[in-house]
């Protein structure tokens, strides 16, 4: 709960910072859209790297914002009327509804543009910091790609389903893995378990999500026993 109040007050400091010179509409859609989640993601991130890297805290939580930057752009974008089509997220108004659908569309832009303009100011080696742009640039591609096959199919065989979640979902989760392997220094053989660690991770985290939903989906049950198996073997962290 400490880490996310903090995570919460350093995320607001460093917003207000890099949209000082925003159109106020746009820097107040920013904002909305930032607000609320249970910041899943950069927390998690957090706990994998658990004051084992020399790299300094407030690069660590600079790398967590650019990772909930992400995340959030992809919500705003989902969320759209020619997407998803959602009127509500965290029990309150999407942000296409409060401003506007062309408004919205530019406010996850700002969000993917902010994005990467945190993470080219962190103040660490010049070979993490193009380490941690590859890993996001592959996952923010495969989350677009799962998007796309997510809207193009409604019946999904289990095979396309699993596709499909590991580039929407799992994408994010298997970055913030090899981020973390990345910090930690990690040999090749460990950094690639993490992977699939965090790839199967994402999947999980979206079939449990798809239950919640109640989405009729008829083989959900036996895709989360599959990966609740997967992930009770763990990982090595050496």
């Amino acid at each position: 709960m400490k880490e996310k109040k903090e995570f919460e007050k350093f995320l607001r400091e460093e917003l207000k910072k890099y949209t000082k010179d925003y159109p106020k509409e746009l820097r107040k859609g920013i904002f909305y859209a930032m607000t609320g989640g249970k910041r899943i993601r950069p927390l998690l991130l957090f706990s994998l790297l658990d004051k084992k890297t020399k790299i300094k805290k407030k690069e660590i939580m600079k790398i967590g914002l650019v990772i909930e930057l992400i995340h959030n752009f992809s919500l705003v974008h989902d969320d759209l009327p020619a997407i998803d089509n959602d009127d509500y997220r965290r029990g309150r108004l999407t942000t296409h509804k409060v401003f506007g659908e062309g408004e919205a569309i530019l406010i996850g832009d700002a969000l993917f543009s902010l994005a990467f303009q945190v993470l080219s100011d962190l103040k660490i080696e010049d070979s993490l910091k193009i380490g941690i742009f590859k890993i996001l640039t592959k996952a923010t591609a495969d989350l677009v790609a799962g998007e796309f096959l997510d809207i193009k199919k409604k019946n999904f065989t289990k095979e396309e389903y699993e596709k499909m979640i590991k580039k929407k979902t799992a994408a994010l989760f298997r970055a913030i893995f090899q981020i973390a392997a990345l910090l930690l220094n990690l040999k090749d053989k460990n950094i690639e378990k993490w992977t699939v660690y965090g790839e199967d991770y994402g999947s999980l985290f979206q079939i449990e999500d798809d239950i919640k939903d109640k989405e009729e989906i008829p083989f959900l049950g036996e895709l989360k026993r599959k990966y609740e198996k997967r992930l009770k073997n763990g990982f090595n962290e050496n």
